[in-house]
Parts: structure tokens; sequence; C-alpha cells
């Protein structure tokens, strides 16, 4: 019989959820541009976007959040994982008798 399973930690598919942003906000920022240029280069003027041109514009802000809050919730899911093994030393560490 295998050990009980520890429940997920909610940091961690918080920490992939906003990798994953990350990533999709840095390729679109290397990416869209080079589009945007090769359209005009074929004679076309790309149609206007807000999206692109807040990309254009902020989109190295928008990195600069992604990371802090990537950093945040690493440290969030590696405290969260070091309490929860505190406590089942602790818990496995005290006979029974003294168990709530």
């Amino acid at each position: 019989m295998s050990p009980p399973a520890a429940p997920r930690n909610p940091f961690y598919i918080l920490l992939l959820l906003i990798s994953l942003a990350f990533v999709l906000t840095a390729l679109a920022y290397a990416v869209v541009p080079e589009l945007e240029q090769k359209a005009r280069e074929a004679g076309e003027e790309p149609p206007p976007s807000p999206f692109r041109d807040s990309l254009r514009e902020d989109g190295w802000k928008w990195l600069l959040y992604e990371v802090g809050a990537m950093v945040i919730a690493g440290l969030l899911s590696m405290g969260l994982d070091r309490w929860r093994r505190y406590r089942q030393e602790i818990t496995s560490a005290k006979p029974p008798s003294e168990l709530p």
C-alpha cells in the first residue's frame, strides 16, 4: 500500500500559469514587431491594434511584472512545501498518545 498523496500546492499551479503567461508575453514582444515590419516591407500597413501598441510601448513592463510574480509565487510555493514538511515531521515525531 502506498502512502497517501500530498495535497496539491496551489502556489505551484499559480507559478506554472504565471510562467506560461511570461513565455507568451516574451514571444509576443519579440515576434509581433517583426511581423509588423514584414507586413510593411510587403507593402501592407497592419491594421491599428491597441494590443500591439500597448505591447510595443509597455511590453517590457509586463515582462518585469511577470518575473516579479514568478518570484513571489515560487517563494510561496517553496514556503508552503517546507511548512507542510515541518508539520509532517512534528506529527511523526510525537508519540501516538500525544496526538490530538
